[in-house]
């Protein structure tokens, strides 16, 4: 990793790449190429998972979105289609091409959704075992993206084992967007505890990405369940965000993570404390 800037002051440390926890997913709504590798150039180490949002890709010249894909796999990030994607081809019955071109392009992964239109849940395992034949990675996203059609916190958490035992590599919990009104969010954004609870009952919060685009949500989740949460739907310009609020480097979570994990870290490595 690349010397940073004032590195005099230490820094708690975070897990590196290739992550098993902590992963930030960023949603890509169609960025150009040279955005992409502006953005990269400041914030690549920080970024696990990018995803081609809902079916943008379709809207974009196939060599410029082979070369971002290339730019991202030399980074070592992931890049998957949006579910959307996958839920137009599968209602097509050619999701086989869609992995195959997902494959030809260069990615590694694939996010398997039915949030707008209806794929069973048992369709859903046999698409996870054929994107891993395509060689691909599959992320479940477990959610409707209209309120009134959504989950119930029993249907969610029966869904998100369900695509476990199939052999999703992590579920995502629907947010959107927005970050309002569906998944665990109520009409304001904020996270109903006990809808949570409910649907991870049972549920390892390791396995699980949580789609968190307001930073209200980003915070929530860290301070459940630790720096090393795996949020998604994240803006590419508030990858560093996340980042600071991961480390404590920000007044958010200062307290919870760099005086708390910070000093453990700066002690295992015989540093002190600041000012020691």
């Amino acid at each position: 990793m690349s010397e940073k800037a004032f590195e005099f002051l230490p820094m708690p440390e975070r897990s590196a790449k290739p992550r098993s926890t902590g992963l930030t997913m960023v949603i890509d709504t169609g960025l150009g190429y040279r955005y992409t590798e502006d953005l990269l150039e400041i914030c690549a180490d920080y970024i696990d998972l990018w995803k081609l949002g809902w079916a943008t890709t379709q809207l974009q010249p196939l060599d410029v979105v082979r070369r971002k894909v290339e730019l991202m796999r030399s980074h070592d990030i992931s890049v998957c289609n949006g579910g959307t994607l996958l839920e137009l081809s599968e209602h097509q019955n050619r999701a086989g091409e869609l992995f195959a071109e997902l494959r030809e392009m260069g990615a590694d992964a694939t996010e398997i959704s039915s949030g707008s239109l209806d794929i069973a849940p048992d369709r859903i395992c046999e698409l996870i075992a054929e994107a891993r034949e395509a060689g691909l990675v599959p992320y479940c996203e477990v959610g409707r993206k209209l309120p009134e059609r959504d989950l119930s916190a029993g249907e969610y958490n029966a869904q998100l084992k369900q695509f476990l035992v199939a052999g999703a590599e992590k579920v995502i919990v629907e947010a959107r967007e927005s970050g309002a009104s569906v998944g665990l969010m109520d009409g304001g954004g904020e996270v109903q505890r006990e809808r949570m609870k409910a649907a991870l009952a049972g549920v390892d919060p390791a396995r699980v990405i949580f789609e968190a685009p307001r930073k209200s949500q980003q915070i929530f989740f860290l301070r459940e369940f630790g720096p090393e949460a795996s949020l998604g739907n994240i803006a590419p310009t508030d990858v560093i965000s996340v980042e600071t609020l991961r480390r404590g480097l920000r007044g958010d979570t200062v307290e919870d993570f760099y005086f708390v994990i910070g000093e453990r870290h700066l002690a295992a490595s015989g540093r002190g404390k600041p000012g020691e």
